[in-house]
């Protein structure tokens, strides 16, 4: 073998190795929930397994799965309400613009969570927010405060402010979340260019009817691996919502709020509960995207 091969063969070895150290080192990271459990069960005479069924049982996370799974569901679909049409106008339209317009959509991507929640409280303690809340009808607050309180098992009262309560994080959510659902189903649009709806409207559709009868169905795929995305996005949504919305429990505590509570006491064991939990979560909405097509439009 020629020195150069053995050169080639030591850089191919090198580049391999980089990426085992990092997969190993991101899969003892994750997997060292497991070992806290694990070893906290031992030091209180018991076994992970235990102290994961005794977290699990907690009222405190039962009330945070519920309302994350609830509020995140609720952020989807109003993002995919949001998200069918801005992303297909950035699809098929050229807009004057178009540069601050892309800028302005991914800037919550790209900035730090906090800063959204920050905004949104500024905002509704500005004379626009003020506007915004009292133009909130009434019948949707007691819809809303209905849905939670059926759903979460307790009374929920918010009145029609929009900052500190349950209400305020699925807007918390959508600001962040959004962004990255219009972003893939953008890419879904254009992966199916504009050819089949130019003929369904020379054989007599309108624009309406060929986006509904052509071009949905077949970014069908697509839009339902965005709002996969997009839920898993709000699904993990921290900052917002401590800054917009407080760390109240029994009312705002989300899975990462109840996580950073239980953290704050020293309650380690049912923080790492919920933090094995939105790993499940995590991976199985991951497989989900992937399995729905979801690698050509990210990876």
């Amino acid at each position: 073998m020629s020195r150069r091969d053995l050169g080639n063969k030591a850089f191919s070895a090198l580049l391999l190795s980089i990426l085992l150290a990092f997969l190993v080192a991101a899969a003892v990271l994750l997997l060292s929930n497991v070992l806290y459990l694990s070893e906290a069960g031992k030091t209180q005479g018991t076994s992970g397994w235990a102290l994961f069924v005794e977290g699990l049982g907690d009222p405190a996370n039962h009330f945070a799965i519920k309302l994350s799974l609830l509020t995140a569901t609720m952020t989807a679909l109003l993002s995919l309400l949001v998200g069918i049409p801005a992303a297909y106008v950035l699809s098929r339209y050229r807009l004057p613009g178009s540069a601050v317009i892309d800028t302005i959509l991914d800037l919550p991507i790209v900035l730090p969570p906090p800063v959204i929640g920050l905004s949104l409280l500024i905002l509704f303690n500005t004379a626009p927010g003020r506007i915004a809340e009292g133009l909130t009808p009434q019948w949707m607050v007691d819809a809303t405060n209905r849905l939670f309180t059926l759903v979460l098992g307790r009374e929920m009262s918010d009145g029609l402010l929009w900052s500190y309560t349950t209400r305020g994080i699925i807007l918390a959510q959508f600001f962040v979340a959004c962004s990255f659902g219009v972003r893939a189903m953008k890419a879904a649009f254009d992966t199916i260019g504009t050819r089949h709806e130019d003929v369904a409207r020379t054989l007599g559709c309108t624009q309406r009817q060929a986006f509904f009868r052509v071009v949905l169905p077949m970014a069908r795929t697509g839009l339902i691996a965005a709002t996969i995305m997009t839920w898993a996005r709000a699904m993990a949504e921290f900052g917002p919502i401590l800054f917009f919305c407080g760390a109240t429990q029994w009312k705002t505590s989300v899975m990462p709020i109840q996580m950073f509570l239980h953290f704050s006491i020293g309650d380690i064991e049912r923080a790492v509960v919920l933090v094995l939990i939105m790993l499940v979560i995590s991976a199985l909405t991951l497989v989900a995207f992937k399995k729905l097509g979801g690698r050509g439009y990210l990876w």
